[in-house]
């Protein structure tokens, strides 16, 4: 499953957010980062893996955000609404 948003957050605040919202002790998806470059972010958890990439959308300035699983999480629901209260202010 494959599932996009865009949020005003810079690429590196949304990665660094997934590191820890899928990683800290008591994240609801425990997970282990496998695989990491300065656009995405791959972590393992008990049942899939995650993949999270951010770039920046030269057509609005905004950060895209795509989040890949082969199996539907409902983690990534709460990842995106995480996302969504992260933003900063307009």
């Amino acid at each position: 499953m494959i599932t996009e948003t865009s949020t005003r957050l810079a690429p590196q605040e949304v990665l660094e957010g997934a590191r820890r919202f899928f990683t800290q002790e008591n994240a609801l998806s425990a997970a282990n980062v496998v695989d990491e470059s300065d656009r995405h972010v791959t972590v393992a958890t008990f049942r899939s893996r995650l993949a999270i990439s951010a770039w920046t959308d030269e057509k609005d300035g905004q950060t895209r955000v795509r989040v890949s699983t082969l199996r539907r999480q409902d983690s990534v629901g709460k990842f995106l609404s995480w996302l969504s209260a992260a933003e900063p202010p307009e």
